[in-house]
């Protein structure tokens, strides 16, 4: 990563949390960017670059960690859906190298990439790459992440299946139409009575308004 995108980098990791600037997220971000940098134009794995992938991917991903705190503990199973060039979940795994992180991603190609980077980023130990549709996992999570993955009313039934009682879901959205059609998709729901929220996030050098759904999966009595 050149200098002038390490700053830009850094600026915006200090602007959501400068803590995280005298840990390992800095370098393990700026390797995250060259290795989708260095893979993206073979793979297609997102379509941007320098400044862009900076911001509206890698900064973007990052940015709702506050409101992800609550959640930390150690050996907290989280997935993230469709994960292809490991945005969000290996943005959010550098912050919280004390989960244990799964890579939901069908496409083989993306899944090697996923392993590689893993691999060149020092995470395998709390990182693994699971090559499978989102009907095809069985295993259980406390956290789901995903960001332009799909439809809800495509996916409902399965988060509910995965996601433990008293389990979470953070969806990134950025459009309020986006987020309406999708708690109508909760309203006629026939399985458990998912509560949600709508949070707002900002997002360091991008006007954009961006919002993060989460969805919280009722505890059983």
């Amino acid at each position: 990563m050149e200098r002038t995108l390490r700053d830009l980098l850094e600026k915006g990791i200090a602007e959501i949390d400068a803590g995280l600037l005298t840990g390992s997220v800095p370098s393990r971000l700026a390797r995250l960017y060259d290795e989708i940098t260095l893979f993206n134009p073979s793979y297609g794995l997102v379509n941007a670059s320098g400044e862009d992938l900076v911001v509206r991917h890698i900064l973007d991903c990052l940015a709702p960690v506050p409101l992800m705190r609550s959640m930390d503990r150690d050996g907290l199973r989280m997935a993230d859906l469709g994960s292809g060039s490991g945005l969000p979940g290996l943005v959010l795994a550098s912050v919280f190298p004390n989960w244990d992180t799964t890579l939901v991603e069908r496409m083989g190609r993306r899944a090697g990439f996923l392993r590689n980077t893993i691999a060149v980023l020092g995470m395998s130990s709390c990182v693994k790459v699971l090559q499978k549709d989102l009907s095809e996992v069985h295993d259980s999570y406390d956290m789901i992440t995903f960001r332009a993955f799909r439809h809800l009313q495509d996916i409902i039934f399965d988060l509910d299946r995965i996601l433990v009682p008293g389990g979470r879901v953070f969806s990134y959205k950025s459009s309020d139409a986006n987020i309406s059609d999708e708690l109508r998709v909760l309203e006629q729901y026939g399985g458990c009575a998912f509560s949600h929220e709508v949070e707002d996030y900002r997002v360091p050098m991008l006007e954009a308004r961006r919002r993060m759904l989460v969805l919280a999966k009722p505890v059983m009595t």
